[in-house]
């Protein structure tokens, strides 16, 4: 369907309906109705100077579908394909020009956690599903190579692999589009605001999968979740390379740099985060060209900087069940498994995610998958990791499918249902 800009902006704004109502009425009333809460107000993660007052004003309703993801890394990629394969419309929201999130911006290009030690000690694939979909295809265009235990990707076809994905899967795909607010009715989300170069709009979906990497939906949706604290590190590609670098990618001559960064930092403050992109873009610049110095790299040069810092966790869901230290390291078995995760390359425990540790304590319409599903602090290392992401993000689509579907909460979906699509889907759940 096509319409020019101003059209679009025109329809969206006439069939707003309920959406637009509420803003107005909330307005008027001074205080939210029952019809429409406007969400819990979520404050700066900063220091404030003050506060100005917004001016109400009416939202386009731009587009509505069964399921809505937010944000495109790989736990987005996979729970956006994986709903519309289980029969759902779907609509993709990512904030970047790009897919993968920090698979591909952040150039975390290592598929850690792809596989775990068994009891017996044998080493066993856990990356199953569409995750190793992912794979396969890059092997068979040569653009992943294995690294000790960690396959390496390329982050260009990587980009394309599930840019192909989603266009083959039917998912309505908007980039360059921030969602940063949710109306809420009483418990359930009813629309999300979103924010880009057309404006700001509203977007209404049966069911929302929070694969922000943030948890920002849990926050507006009035949620509990744990804000952590973390090192935040940044990875780098070079080239013309012949020494002094270890992890090879799969364009010869080009190697992919790591720095651990600051410890104990927050993610969620801006000026944090904009202090430490600038300090970690001079380190690079300067560590190519010390590179340079050693015999054989005369020709080494800067292949690129890291379009998006490296966070490894901030808010994560306090969730009907977070998954606990000893069951990660102790061969917990799930009844509710929904797949498989891995573990120090191997050589350490695989371990189960249980579906409760996906799921809010209230939104019965919300599901999170990517690094804010619920664990224990000791847990975050293998929880965030790109092949986790990956398996939560299938099961959240899977389960965001059958809900809106069947017409029930994500909290009453019967597992046996949720496991039977995600075996359907190649999915190992133990």
């Amino acid at each position: 369907h096509t319409m020019d800009r101003r059209n679009f902006l025109r329809t969206g704004a006439l069939t707003l309906g309920a959406a637009a109502f509420a803003t107005e009425t909330i307005s008027a009333a001074g205080k939210e109705t029952d019809a429409f809460a406007a969400g819990k107000a979520v404050e700066a993660k900063v220091p404030s100077e003050g506060y100005v007052k917004e001016p109400s004003r009416r939202i386009p309703l731009i587009a509505t579908a069964d399921v809505a993801v937010v944000g495109g890394g790989p736990a987005g990629v996979a729970a956006a394909v994986s709903a519309a394969r289980s029969g759902a419309s779907v609509i993709l929201l990512e904030k970047n020009w790009f897919l993968g999130g920090l698979w591909t911006g952040g150039l975390v290009l290592p598929v850690i956690d792809h596989e775990g030690a068994a009891p017996d000690g044998s080493v066993v694939t856990t990356l199953t599903g569409f995750g190793m979909e992912v794979c396969g295809r890059l092997r068979e265009m040569g653009m992943i190579v294995r690294n000790g235990a960690h396959p390496i990707v390329d982050p260009e076809a990587t980009k394309y692999v599930l840019d192909r994905f989603i266009a083959e899967s039917g998912v309505r795909m908007l980039y360059n589009i921030y969602v940063t607010q949710v109306l809420m009715s009483g418990d359930r989300i009813d629309c999300l605001i979103c924010e880009s170069k057309s404006g700001r709009c509203a977007i209404r979906a049966s069911r929302v999968v929070d694969c922000s990497g943030d948890g920002d939906v849990i926050e507006w949706a009035g949620e509990s979740f744990e804000h952590r604290r973390h090192h935040i590190g940044a990875m780098w590609r070079v080239g013309g390379v012949t020494a002094g670098c270890k992890d090879a990618t799969p364009i010869k001559g080009v190697y992919v740099r790591h720095l651990h960064g600051e410890l104990d930092q927050d993610g969620l403050d801006v000026f944090n985060t904009s202090r430490l992109q600038q300090q970690y873009r001079e380190h690079i610049w300067e560590d190519t060209q010390k590179l340079k110095t050693l015999p054989g790299n005369e020709d080494a040069f800067l292949l690129e900087s890291p379009p998006m810092l490296g966070v490894r966790v901030t808010r994560v869901l306090d969730s009907l069940h977070n998954v606990r230290y000893e069951d990660y390291r102790g061969y917990k078995e799930y009844e509710d498994s929904i797949g498989m995760s891995g573990s120090g390359g191997g050589k350490k425990p695989y371990w189960q995610i249980p579906y409760r540790s996906l799921l809010p304590k209230k939104c019965p319409n919300l599901i999170v998958a990517g690094r804010c599903f619920g664990y224990e602090e000791k847990v975050t290392y293998d929880a965030r990791e790109i092949a986790t992401c990956l398996v939560t993000g299938q099961a959240a689509g899977v389960a965001a499918a059958l809900s809106s579907a069947r017409r029930c909460s994500l909290q009453e979906l019967g597992i046996d249902v949720l496991q039977s699509e995600l075996r359907a889907q190649n999915v190992r759940l133990g």
